[in-house]
């Protein structure tokens, strides 16, 4: 007996060095590590690879820590990476182009990504409002310097909604709908997307199938079973011009050459920017998650590439962070994409340093709200974080204040998980709520 009390002592003291050694004010071997322990041996994640990390946003004690320097996946988590750009460099409105005079009917047009464009969210279109007053547009494109789809993104979802592929010049969130009518035609919305249709007026008895090919704007109506279908608009430019033409009503024309040195250019603005950032968060909008990069690139470089935007937010934003990541896109579609929960603890306290509680709880969604409706329903007002979601990964990063009001960061990552991803969600759940309710 008097052995085995010396070993636990030992191995205690080796604890306490350890956590004195990596800077961490440690709790107490309590009941929340008992709580861990239930989590990480939940039928549902015992073979997965879990990372957790949960602190005390004011006095930076450490409540739960597990892998958090380890990496992983984060899915949709990555968004927060790219809200804390939104927020720091886009300003309090988005811009939606630059426009410069040739005469009282022809106008220069230079795009600037915004994915408010004729979004049909959006009623208020004052770039739209100034475009159908003149007879001919001439778009400058040069600055588009990205693909349409991210690296690591599932190729074969290229049509999917949730995968709308990047433009410089968003129409509609690059989103059309297909519905077939009682006279078995099949009718566009936006309307004008017809004419991006080699075969519209094809009767269809019983159903249709929409195709398009990966990088090709127009679509083909095949016999099917289908009465309704959603897909996306691949933006080039003669789709660009001809959408654009048909929409309002006038010429455009396609500039490819640089843009004119001696035209004044000036600005409009559109949206409220965190009337972008919070439908990016509630419902997480991967293509606004992407256009917001090229806004910020668009801004910084007078051109379109996310990948500019990331290096140089982590060589000066984003230097101090505790691990270095690997960050590939602004959605978090990518597989590609590698943080640990040390990191987004970093980050969810820069965000509340840099900007008001206020604000953040505006554009994070809370409890049974969101892409967190139906789950953590206790913690309505409570809980504001992302939720992240592929195929194996279940993630959830953010700030919740806990029963004895402690405003705690929290990030918790689960990758390669083999069951149902409800179940993993349910899991971390009720490993939460006691996290909550203890401390």
């Amino acid at each position: 007996m008097n052995r085995r009390h010396d070993i636990i002592q030992v191995l205690a003291m080796s604890l306490l060095l350890v956590a004195c050694a990596t800077g961490k004010q440690m709790q107490p071997a309590t009941e929340q590590q008992d709580a861990m322990r239930t989590l990480l041996e939940d039928s549902t994640l015992q073979y997965a690879h879990v990372g957790i990390m949960i602190a005390d946003a004011e006095t930076k004690q450490v409540i739960a820590a597990h892998n958090e320097h380890k990496y992983f996946v984060p899915a949709s988590n990555t968004k927060l990476w790219t809200m804390y750009a939104g927020l720091k460099y886009l300003g309090d409105s988005l811009i939606a182009g630059y426009l410069a005079n040739a005469n009282d009917s022809v106008v220069h047009l230079r795009s600037h990504a915004d994915p408010t464009f004729l979004h049909p969210d959006y009623k208020y279109q004052p770039l739209a409002n100034v475009l159908q007053q003149y007879k001919q547009v001439n778009w400058y494109n040069a600055s588009m310097e990205t693909t349409a789809y991210g690296n690591g993104w599932s190729w074969n979802d290229y049509d999917a909604t949730y995968m709308a592929p990047r433009s410089s010049m968003p129409m509609y969130g690059n989103v059309a709908s297909f519905t077939l009518q009682a006279n078995g035609y099949v009718k566009c919305n936006p309307a004008n997307v017809a004419g991006l249709v080699t075969n519209i007026n094809t009767f269809r008895d019983t159903g249709f199938s929409i195709q398009r090919l990966f990088d090709q704007p127009f679509f083909t109506l095949q016999s099917g079973k289908t009465k309704r279908a959603n897909t996306t608009l691949y933006m080039t430019p003669l789709a660009t011009v001809q959408l654009a033409a048909t929409h309002f009503g006038n010429d455009w024309y396609f500039e490819h050459t640089s843009v004119p040195e001696n035209l004044r250019w000036q600005k409009i603005y559109s949206q409220p920017t965190d009337s972008l950032l919070k439908p990016l968060m509630h419902r997480s909008d991967n293509f606004f998650a992407e256009q917001t990069l090229l806004m910020i690139s668009q801004q910084w470089f007078g051109y379109m590439n996310e990948g500019d935007v990331i290096d140089s937010l982590l060589l000066i934003d984003l230097q101090a962070m505790p691990d270095k990541p690997r960050w590939v896109d602004g959605s978090g579609l990518s597989r590609y994409n590698l943080f640990t929960p040390a990191d987004f603890i970093w980050l969810l306290q820069q965000c509340r340093s840099l900007f008001s509680m206020a604000r953040l709880q505006n554009i994070l969604p809370t409890g049974n709200d969101g892409t967190l409706t139906n789950y953590y329903k206790p913690l309505q007002g409570k809980l504001f974080a992302k939720t992240g979601t592929l195929a194996g990964v279940v993630a959830l990063s953010g700030y919740m204040t806990s029963k004895q009001g402690r405003l705690l960061l929290l990030s918790v990552q689960v990758n390669n998980h083999n069951g149902s991803a409800a179940a993993v969600r349910r899991a971390v759940e009720k490993y939460l709520l006691h996290v909550w309710e203890h401390n």
